[in-house]
């Protein structure tokens, strides 16, 4: 449907610095619609304002100024002040936002995974890596600190005791006994162990052979994936290091998208811009319609 106004054609060619001769050569009976969008590909800046006056449907904005084109898109965002441009961020889904993480260097990824929030982090680590092999990257003091940790529940610790294979339940005897295992009861010995007050249950669980800790922290971290937050951030961006850029960014579609976001603010403006030029043109419409339509003046690309 053609836009309706009160003013006559005259007065619209007026409006729009279209002399009468012009209008007639070239528009004859063409609607005020194709008129707008002819003149927007001149580079009539009028056409602007009467966009913003006429034009309150997203998808004719999206079709006056080509907004389904990206080069379009990363015109006007690119033009648009730090503050602005920060504003359209949020319109991108997460998908676009990881997309972003591969214009920073590896290192600045790792430094950034260094500040994001333990649960995310463990988040990301287990979608780049089976448990068991997470558990394995574990080091010998990293097991240490997580069986000091006093958040780690002593009947957890317990009830994983009883559970282990019997290979392992044999290695945990006669390790702490010296003797064979079948002269002593395991159940006997771990009631015993369980009997400590907590703060010896956790020094002497720190102290036990390290193959013993991990297996018992695999067996653990499977019952209970939140235990896996005790450990340090350090030795989860460790284990991200030892993946290829390309591997290391995929997982990271596990942050939350406020994380991302706080990443994607470290670029530089340029680099932002591509980012933000990726967010769907219907979105990013309704965003310049919301009290955003001076942006398309600064932008000055149609």
């Amino acid at each position: 449907m053609s836009l309706v106004i009160d003013a006559n054609m005259k007065l619209f060619a007026e409006r729009m610095h279209i002399t009468s001769s012009r209008m007639i050569n070239d528009y004859g009976l063409s609607s005020i619609d194709e008129i707008i969008e002819a003149e927007a590909e001149r580079g009539n800046d009028k056409a602007i304002n009467i966009a913003r006056e006429y034009y309150h449907s997203p998808e004719k904005l999206i079709k006056l100024f080509k907004l389904a084109d990206v080069e379009n898109k990363f015109a006007i965002i690119h033009n648009m002040g730090p503050s602005d441009r920060e504003k359209v961020l949020p319109l991108l889904k997460s998908e676009d936002l990881v997309m972003g993480l591969y214009f920073f260097t590896q290192d600045k990824l790792l430094e950034m995974m260094l500040e994001t929030d333990i649960e995310e982090l463990v988040a990301v680590v287990m979608e780049a890596f089976p448990l068991e092999q997470i558990v394995k990257m574990f080091s010998e003091e990293d097991l240490i600190k997580f069986f000091m940790n006093d958040d780690l529940e002593k009947v957890d610790v317990v009830e994983q005791l009883k559970s282990m294979p019997p290979e392992v339940m044999k290695q945990f005897v006669e390790g702490i006994t010296g003797m064979p295992a079948n002269q002593t009861d395991p159940m006997q010995l771990i009631n015993n162990i369980s009997q400590l007050p907590d703060d010896k249950f956790h020094k002497f669980m720190a102290s036990i052979d390290p193959d013993i800790q991990r297996q018992l922290t695999f067996q653990l971290t499977k019952v209970k994936p939140e235990y896996l937050t005790l450990f340090e951030n350090k030795t989860y961006v460790d284990m991200m290091s030892t993946l290829l850029k390309p591997d290391m960014i995929k997982p990271m579609i596990m942050f939350e998208k406020e994380t991302l976001l706080g990443m994607i603010m470290n670029l530089s403006d340029d680099f932002m811009s591509i980012v933000a030029a990726q967010v769907d043109e219907g979105e990013f419409a309704k965003f310049l319609q919301k009290g955003n339509m001076h942006l398309l003046e600064k932008a000055m690309m149609i």
